[in-house]
């Protein structure tokens, strides 16, 4: 009898939630990226040059994570002339300090690509030609380097409809040394490429809220059907 009466009061519960409560949609959100670049063309040093990038336009989502990458390139040539009495061991290095700037001009991220040699000159020959026993020349010299930063929040600098204007400089970092007298020539050139790419929340549009179509049994029916088998169950009838 009691387990009777306590499934009637359940049925009757369920049929009143099942016509009344809505059927709520998830919003769901889907994590992706976006990368853009932009470069200077290898040349000679020292310049400052600027970088344009797109901004995160908020429109396409949530912006979670901001990478940036800086490579860099230097190219050239290096020649050298023992001008000492007596053999020398000479080690000289093509290099560049590449930046990338804020729009402030402080530094975002800094790179030193270098190409080294090094090799021992017998004593000066009396001819400062970069040739011979005490001399060298070397051509299609270069190297390359790449540093990154990551952002996780402060994206106002990264954030918006328009375009990022970021300055890209180059300054020669060349030099020799071995010798107490060494006659040296170089031709430093570098490039810049930078990368940024933006991770962040697509978000799905949201589905309208459904209902579930109302029956044509008013709810007050429904409801008095779930009374009185709660009375049956409780009022059973005498055996006739």
């Amino acid at each position: 009898m009691i387990m009777h009466r306590h499934f009637s009061i359940q049925f009757a519960a369920a049929i009143l939630v099942a016509f009344t409560a809505p059927i709520t949609a998830v919003q769901a959100a889907t994590l992706t990226t976006v990368k853009y670049e932009s470069s200077v063309n290898v040349q000679k040093t020292n310049f400052n040059k600027f970088v344009t990038l797109p901004k995160f336009d908020p429109k396409l989502g949530e912006l979670q994570k901001v990478f940036v990458q800086l490579g860099s390139e230097v190219q050239g040539s290096i020649q050298l002339e023992n001008l000492d009495a007596e053999p020398a061991d000479v080690t000289a290095n093509l290099s560049a300090e590449v930046s990338l700037l804020k729009p402030d001009k402080s530094i975002l991220l800094t790179t030193l690509p270098t190409a080294s040699i090094a090799k021992s000159f017998a004593a000066d020959d009396g001819t400062q030609d970069f040739s011979g026993l005490s001399g060298a020349t070397y051509n299609n010299l270069s190297n390359s380097k790449t540093a990154s930063t990551s952002f996780t929040s402060d994206f106002g600098l990264f954030i918006g409809s328009d375009t990022l204007t970021l300055p890209v400089t180059a300054v020669a970092k060349s030099s020799g040394t071995g010798a107490g007298n060494l006659a040296q020539i170089f031709q430093t050139l570098a490039g810049a490429k930078v990368e940024v790419v933006y991770e962040y929340y697509i978000k799905k549009p949201e589905e309208p809220k459904r209902e579930i179509p109302e029956s044509s049994i008013p709810l007050s029916a429904l409801a008095a059907v779930g009374v009185c088998t709660l009375l049956k169950s409780k009022y059973p009838r005498s055996a006739e």
